[in-house]
């Protein structure tokens, strides 16, 4: 791990009561975000700590034609179930959003043995971890009434050591509060049936990037956040991941990574400027020339909801970069041939 720059995890995200802060290279065992001590100004029972973290699995993987996203989130005062097919060549979105009160969804300690799943009366969403086997997969399954919006899909990510480079963080939000965050780019391979037509997905130009996370954030939740991802001239597995958000001296403390195949190389802090509005392009600049891209939206991913004690604005659209990010070695990447999605979030509760 020292030739990737990331040092391996300590066993669990707290010992002794304390966040183990900083950036890791593998998972840690155990993310037992509720056995830190006084998270608050005062001592505060189990339970409230558990109704104060913010939990979620979510993916955003794909090809050249095809971008998905798939999300459980666990708010605790509601969850979401978000899965999203967009067809680039065709300009078609497919859509699975639930809001349900509560938080319904419970996320294991470690992503090796985590299944966590929404099923309702038509539809299905599935992800299955298994980092000690090498293996993540996402299953959907859509029951439309009408039968050109109906969709399945069965995706399966390689997480093997030799595959890929974890960027794993624990970073301080104030007090003894932090986030967890583990994200790796993973080649990917897998089906998608819609409208009676299936696809097919493997090659270097299929991958993925899981965000297994878990947070103490305050209570006005604020965050801007880009990820892309896709292969090169070269064919080389390309993505990156970049977040300005509530976390405490982000020089020294940030998840900002780009991956280049089984490599990765952290980034410095960056700032999102949006001069013509959410609809219009996005600016993301470090200081350090290393990052400088534009994020284009082409397809909105909206979700506003106020039901009183939480509040949602969030939007999360997907779209195309240009610019380049720098490996720090010299190489600059260029982004036209990279998709994902933006992120503005503003979530209270």
């Amino acid at each position: 791990m020292k030739s990737r720059g990331f040092q391996p995890a300590p066993e669990a995200v707290v010992e002794k009561g304390a966040f183990a802060l900083g950036r890791y290279g593998t998972p840690f065992r155990r993310t037992n975000m509720l056995d830190v001590s006084r998270p608050f100004h005062y001592p505060v029972p189990r339970i409230v700590k558990n109704w104060r973290l913010k939990e979620w699995q979510a993916y955003e993987f794909g090809d050249k034609r095809w971008c998905f996203l798939a999300s459980l989130y666990n708010a605790k005062v509601c969850s979401l179930v978000l899965f999203l097919a967009y067809d680039r060549e065709r300009k078609k979105r497919y859509l699975i959003r639930r809001l349900l009160p509560g938080g319904i969804f419970r996320f294991s300690e470690s992503i090796s043995g985590s299944d966590v799943y929404y099923q309702g009366a038509r539809s299905l969403l599935e992800s299955a971890c298994d980092y000690d086997a090498g293996t993540m997969q996402v299953t959907v399954v859509h029951g439309s009434r009408n039968p050109d919006r109906r969709f399945s899909g069965r995706f399966r990510f390689s997480c093997a050591v030799k595959a890929t480079s974890p960027n794993v963080v624990c970073l301080p939000l104030g007090l003894n509060r932090a986030m967890y965050s583990a994200k790796i780019l993973m080649p990917m391979e897998g089906e998608f049936s819609v409208g009676g037509e299936s696809h097919r997905f493997e090659g270097p130009a299929s991958m993925g990037i899981i965000d297994d996370h878990k947070g103490f954030y305050p209570y006005r939740m604020r965050y801007d956040w880009a990820t892309g991802f896709g292969a090169d001239a070269k064919g080389r597995r390309i993505g990156f991941n970049l977040t300005d958000n509530q976390v405490r001296d982000q020089v020294r403390y940030n998840e900002n990574c780009l991956w280049i195949n089984n490599k990765a190389w952290s980034l410095p802090p960056v700032k999102v400027t949006r001069p013509q509005g959410i609809a219009g392009d996005w600016i993301i600049q470090d200081t350090e020339g290393m990052v400088d891209l534009v994020f284009t939206p082409e397809l909105a991913n909206d979700i506003r909801f106020n039901l009183g004690i939480v509040e949602s604005d969030y939007h999360g659209p997907l779209g195309s970069f240009r610019g380049f990010i720098s490996n720090g070695e010299g190489e600059k990447i260029q982004a036209e041939l990279l998709y994902g999605m933006g992120e503005k979030k503003y979530l209270r509760g």
